[in-house]
């Protein structure tokens, strides 16, 4: 097989896969086609670097490193003990262990090791984030890991340093051996590092980890540091069992002992002997495939049995993939595409595949083990939206095979770049051979964006593996829980390697990777900046660090007609941001009879200067000059959502991509289907009519500007209890901060309604209303689906003018309602949370007497469940209602016929009492005999439609604890509920309990 990069065929597709194609985006290939400021800088010969020293050689035998780590382990699995005593909690695990440090020379008196402890790097509940993402994190109560260092010997000093408890080691003269005893609790958290399902990993805390600083752009700060690689030898035994070790059959006592748990250990990564950490896991005994490719022994632990179909026998629409039949060939093709471009694993080099509860990412690389989720391919049977799945799983087997290349080879933060970009550039490869095209969630669902929760998903992006469903050139990590990014702001691999996309030519970059792949101990940046024709200090100190935070913008856009019919444009492009992003910036020019124009600013300031000279400060504008046969319909920056923006200035409560196209395009999509059945009154009712009165829905409409999150306007059509039809328009105003991408916190909104009123309802009289109303609401909830914390406050004015059309005289009626509620949602654990809602209602007649569809109803779905809607009436209702929602049980996989996969089932248990003045006034009101009050229980299903977006769904019964008969507007309850049906006074009865259904919280 050939050493070189790339075969002959296969230049052809990097060239369409690693680069933007032609037909799709030709601006990546005229990037530098023209010498004007859509060109890349000119030409020049390689600089002297100005950006950050890389230092790829392997530091020189001066330096003081740990050559090598020998652990001891005994784990202690959930609800044993310690050696102390200490009982560990049933739904976590704890180690305890030796480590013993073999210094690369002996140690100078006063020299210090820090030693990085990942076992306590998420300090604090991350409740910045929404509860979608949170839950790809924790997975009960939070509670922090912990590792207590215990003993040491061979140093002078040991102690726990920083918040995130780091251990610095301070050596004696002459030192050479450290072993420091220690413990580390494993809480209850979703892997890398964490105890869920009863199934462990230990990823970055098998011991505290050696390091050095990080080295990386000027924007790095001074005690950033990454792990480094040592050599790694793991004895690890169950603290129960010390006498059986992995790999070796247990006696019929040990096994008795072990029960059906194993332990699993990983020490070498592929192809490498030297890594930043070892892998270990146990739980209950893992499923194995194993197979043998070019060599290479490939292992994949799975949590489920395989399916009688199995790859590439598999059936489309089975409930359950073939989940090691789908790694095992990707590990292939992954071991494939790097044998063909010269990296090639030894062999008998081992990769090992573990599946576990792994949330945040599909699959995530580490140095001696790829894990996979347990939720791997749950998601449509289509196959581009497996891609979404099995391109994370590619990329990450990729990068173990990356990494053993590299590991080693030069600076460790050069390693921790360099692997991840040659493993992103050879994922368009498998793409290609795969013939898997680029998409992403928007390109597949801009067609279904009609489903509410899909059209939701794509403005917010709240759903589990969200970063593997859109484009971009960044992996974005809400919260850096790596053993290999949590101690530094080093970017990952992907960054650099599509940047240098945008940056240079397909022959350049593939230049590169020829370079490194044939000299893997070459300095990457010299090959960089020999491949690119001159300096990329600058690139590199830019992008080795914090993202600059910087916004675009379609500043201006002026056009004017040419003599011979033609027309002209001045397009101003803004980059705005306090430190200045050197980036090539597309955009796209669209004329009115679809002619599309790609131009490209190469970043600089000024046209034509060398970038490395002059990068420029704060904000700049560019302009272009294009001259179009017609006039032009849209500009648009980065139409293929390459970069990363952040608002800038005072405003940062906007979407920073709303001002990346002139003009904005408008948006009309269908946000929501509301169909409500109160079964109890269905059932009780004696006539079509009546059960047609318990049966209300409504149609949903939304348009504004896209991504715009200063105005909505709305439309809605629906139906209920008083309107045979109704139609309502209106527009909600928001300001204050942003809660998420969709919305922010405040809004004052204006509706209009139009009601055709029917005469089979309580009031005999058919009519039109015309109704308008105002609220302003305040509202932090992230995700209100199922919110564990944030409020909605609400006040509302209400005014209705009834146009009564069947009556001899003029008989109309008008009517003020004066409204206003507090929602709250109180977190007491983990999906335990309390809600409250305290509402306030008064109607006040303007002219005619008050009719029960202009009083205040205090029953039904919006109020006390337990009531009819038709049941309790009065001019002001007092509300209070409390609601204590929990979860029984998550972590399900259940298919449902792939529409929906159930992720888990809660309950709530509610109460609620009201304050109910009689019809004709408001006297009396809170008085004794004005009370109602419920007591019900609830059941929740929590899905993912398409395995993508959250679904909730709620079945509620509920009890009413005190009934009266009342007089309303001369008429008695409930009997005039009977008369209106023909039935004889008391032969009607209301239900016993209140039975509803619905797809919303209830408040």
């Amino acid at each position: 097989m050939s050493s070189g990069l790339l075969a002959p065929w296969l230049v052809g597709l990097v060239v369409a896969t690693a680069a933007p194609a032609v037909d799709a985006h030709p601006w990546a290939l005229r990037t530098h086609a023209v010498p004007d400021a859509s060109a890349g800088p000119p030409s020049a010969a390689p600089e002297a670097r100005t950006g950050p020293p890389s230092d790829p050689e392997v530091p020189t035998a001066d330096e003081l490193e740990v050559a090598a780590v020998d652990v001891r382990l005994e784990v202690v699995r959930g609800g044993e003990h310690l050696p102390g005593g200490k009982r560990v909690p049933r739904s976590g695990g704890a180690v305890v262990g030796e480590a013993t440090y073999t210094l690369s020379r002996p140690a100078r008196a006063g020299e210090t090791l820090l030693l990085l402890n990942f076992a306590e790097a998420l300090e604090r509940e991350p409740t910045q984030l929404d509860e979608v993402a949170i839950g790809t994190y924790l997975d009960g109560p939070f509670r922090r890991g912990r590792l207590d260092v215990r003993e040491h010997t061979g140093a002078a000093a040991v102690r726990q340093v920083g918040s995130r408890r780091d251990v610095e080691v301070k050596l004696s003269e002459g030192t050479e051996t450290v072993t420091l005893e220690y413990t580390v609790e494993v809480p209850r958290r979703y892997w890398p590092f964490g105890c869920s399902r009863r199934r462990c990993s230990l990823s970055g805390a098998v011991a505290p980890l050696p390091s050095v600083p990080a080295r990386g752009g000027s924007q790095v700060q001074a005690d950033a540091r990454v792990v480094a690689p040592a050599r790694w030898t793991v004895d690890a035994r169950f603290a129960a069992v010390p006498t059986w070790s992995p790999g070796h059959v247990p006696t019929d006592s040990e096994a008795k002992a072990l029960g059906r748990d194993e332990l699993v250990v990983a020490t070498s990564a592929v192809g490498a002997a030297e890594v930043a950490y070892p892998e270990v896991f146990w739980g209950p005994r893992w499923k194995r495939a194993r197979e043998t490719h070019r060599g290479v022994q490939i292992e994949v632990l799975h949590t489920y049995w395989r399916p009688g179909d199995q790859v590439p026998d598999e059936r489309k629409l089975q409930l359950y993939r073939d989940i090691p039949g789908h790694a095992l060939r990707i590990a292939r093709e992954a071991i494939d595409v790097a044998t063909i471009v010269g990296l090639e694993p030894p062999p008998d080099s081992k990769l090992l595949v573990v599946q576990g509860p792994l949330r945040a990412e599909v699959a995530q690389a580490h140095p001696a083990a790829v894990l996979l989720s347990d939720q791997f391919l749950q998601v449509s049977p289509g196959r581009r939206f497996q891609g979404f799945h099995q391109a994370p799983a590619a990329r990450a087997t990729l990068d173990a095979i990356a990494y053993g290349a590299y590991v080693g080879r030069h600076d460790p933060s050069t390693d921790l770049w360099l692997y991840d970009a040659t493993a992103t550039a050879l994922l368009d490869v498998w793409r290609a051979r795969r013939a898997q095209g680029d998409e992403f969630a928007s390109d597949i669902l801009r067609r279904i964006t009609f489903v509410p929760m899909v059209d939701n998903f794509l403005y917010t992006g709240q759903a589990t593996f969200a970063q593997s469903y859109f484009r971009g050139s960044e992996d974005m990590l809400p919260l850096r829980l790596h053993p290999l990014l949590f101690s530094h702001p080093l970017p990952t691999g992907r960054r650099i390697h599509e940047k240098m996309v945008d940056l240079m030519t397909p022959a350049q970059r593939e230049a590169f990777y020829e370079k490194m792949a044939r000299e893997r101990s070459a300095d990457p940046v010299v090959a960089a900046e020999a491949a690119y024709g001159r300096s990329l200090g600058w690139f590199f100190d830019q992008w080795l660090g914090p993202y600059p935070a910087v916004d675009y913008s379609v500043e201006k856009v002026d056009s004017a007609p040419l003599p011979d019919g033609r027309w002209r444009h001045t397009i101003t492009i803004r980059r705005a941001g306090e430190r200045p992003a050197i980036e090539p910036v597309q955009v796209l020019a669209t004329e009115r009879g679809g002619q599309r124009h790609y131009l490209v600013w190469n970043g600089s300031p000024e046209s034509g200067t060398n970038i490395e000279v002059s990068p420029g400060t704060g904000s700049i504008d560019h302009v272009f000059t294009l001259e179009t046969q017609n006039r032009l319909r849209s500009v648009m920056v980065d139409p293929r959502a390459r970069l990363l923006e952040e608002p800038q200035g005072r405003r940062r409560n906007v979407d920073p991509l709303y001002n990346n196209r002139s003009p904005p395009s408008f948006r009309f999509v269908y946000t929501g289907f509301g169909f409500e059945v109160s079964a109890s009154e269905f059932l009780a009712g004696k006539t079509p009519a009546t059960r047609f009165q318990a049966v209300s829905g409504r149609v949903l409409f939304e348009m504004s500007r896209r991504r715009d999150l200063r105005s909505i306007g709305h439309l809605q059509l629906h139906r209920d209890r008083e309107a045979a039809a109704a139609v309502g328009g209106g527009a909600s105003f928001w300001f204050g901060e942003k809660v998420n991408r969709r919305r922010r916190r405040g809004r004052v909104r204006l509706f209009s309604e139009v009601h055709s009123l029917t005469s089979r309802g309580l009031d005999q009289s058919a009519g039109v209303r015309f109704a308008q109303s105002l609220s302003i609401i305040d509202d932090t909830r992230k995700f209100s689906l199922w919110p564990d914390r944030g409020h909605r406050l609400s006040f509302g004015l209400y005014a209705a003018e009834t146009i009564r059309t069947d009556v001899p005289v003029a008989d109309h009626r008008h009517s003020l309602t004066l409204s206003g509620s507090w929602v709250h949602i109180w977190p007491l654990a983990h999906q335990h949370t309390l809600a409250s809602r305290v509402e306030l209602t008064m109607m006040v007649p303007l002219a005619g007497r008050p009719e029960f569809r202009s009083l205040v109803r205090a029953g039904g779905v919006d109020g006390l469940g337990a009531y009819g809607g038709n049941e309790l009436f009065g001019r002001g209702v007092a509300l209070a209602q409390l609601e204590y929602r929990h979860m029984f049980w998550s972590n399900f996989n259940i298919n449902l016929v792939h529409l929906f996969w159930l992720r888990g089932i809660g309950g709530t248990l509610f109460t609620g009492v009201a304050s109910v003045s009689s019809c004709d006034t408001l006297r009396g009101w809170f008085g004794r005999e004005t009370w109602y009050g419920q007591v019900g229980y609830g059941v929740t299903a929590f899905l993912q439609l398409l395995g993508v977006t959250p679904q909730f769904v709620r079945f509620d019964v509920a009890v009413p604890l005190a009934r009266r008969r009342t007089t309303c507007l001369d008429e008695s309850l409930p009997d005039y509920l009977g008369t209106i049906q023909g039935l004889e006074p008391g032969e009607y009865q209301l239900p016993r309990i209140g039975v509803n259904l619905t797809f919303l919280q209830p408040f």
